[in-house]
Formats: C-alpha cells, structure tokens, sequence
C-alpha cells in the first residue's frame, strides 16, 4: 500500500506537529500570562506601598517651605520675591534642593509663579507662543515679556548665573511685572 518513504515522513510529520503548533501557542501564551503576572505583582505592590503610606511614582522634588528664608535654605542661594502682587494675597513657597526657589501668589482662583533657579535656561514653564514678545531692560537685566491682548502671561531674563521666571495665569500689566522684575534683583 504505502511504501517505506511515505510511512516514514508521515510519522515524521505526525511527531513534529503537535512539537512546532505547541511552541508557537505556548511562547504566546506563556508571554501573556507573564506579561499579566507581572502587571497583577505590580498593582499588588502599589497598594502595599499606598496601604504603608509608601509614596508611590515619581517623587515630587519640591520641598514646601514656610518663608522665603527657608526656600532660600533649600535653594542654596539668596533670593528676593516681592511681599505682594497686586490682587493676590496668599504666598506659598517652594525649593528644589540646590536648583531652585518659587513664590506662589495666589488670590483663590488665579495664581501668579515667580521662579529663580540656576543656570541661564528658560524655567518658567510656559512653553506656548504668544503673539506679543516684547524685550524691556529693568535696572541692569533685559526681560522678555510674553503675552497678548497687552497683558503678559510669562517674563523670563537671567542674571549672575541664575534664571528668573513669572507666569501669571491670567496675565499681567507690563508695569506690574516690571515692578516684581525689580523686586527680585
């Protein structure tokens, strides 16, 4: 009937089938269901951690602070924010260890942010284009305002090694930042 070759590969076949369909399933199915143990062992340890009070992603690096003295401390460096902006009457302020210091300026719905940090790279923060950019010198620094609608929405300029920021929510008066401008040298 069938002769030796036929009877052979047929046997060959047969045992090698079952082998090549069973590798292709299991490395899929094995993969999947490693990939889903190791999402369930992950999810397991954040509640852990959430249950222990164990911060859980990326740690914040600012450090609250109870006075401009104090984010100065942290900052490593002297700093100067102005005791008011017009219309805002809550302060908070804030330091990364050895980068930089901020004052909020807050009157519940809006804020005002006044950054001084190291280095001369721009820390504001605010990375959207305005129709209006306009270049002021105050005292002995240039500053370039942002903004539109003649109200500025981010100042930024730099001085003995260290950026400045203020990025206002609602925007500002040209007069009003050139006067925190002035506050902080």
């Amino acid at each position: 009937m069938f002769d030796k070759r036929t009877i052979i590969s047929f046997a060959v076949a047969a045992a090698l089938l079952p082998a090549l369909a069973g590798c292709g399933c299991s490395n899929s199915q094995n993969t999947q269901t490693e990939d889903a143990q190791s999402q369930q062992e992950q999810a397991q340890q954040e509640q852990a951690q959430q249950e222990q009070g164990e911060p859980v992603g990326i740690a914040n690096p600012f450090i609250d602070c109870a006075s401009a003295m104090e984010a100065s401390s942290v900052a490593g460096f002297d700093v100067s924010f102005p005791e008011s902006v017009p219309g805002y009457n809550q302060r908070f302020y804030q330091a990364i260890e050895g980068k930089l210091a901020q004052c909020f300026y807050s009157n519940g719905d809006t804020r005002v942010l006044v950054r001084k940090g190291t280095g001369s790279e721009d820390i504001s923060g605010d990375y959207n284009e305005y129709p209006q950019v306009n270049q002021v010198n105050v005292g002995d620094v240039t500053v370039t305002e942002k903004g539109n609608d003649n109200l500025v929405y981010c100042a930024i300029w730099t001085k003995d090694g260290f950026s400045f920021a203020i990025d206002a929510d609602t925007g500002l008066e040209a007069s009003v930042i050139e006067g925190i401008v002035g506050s902080t040298l």
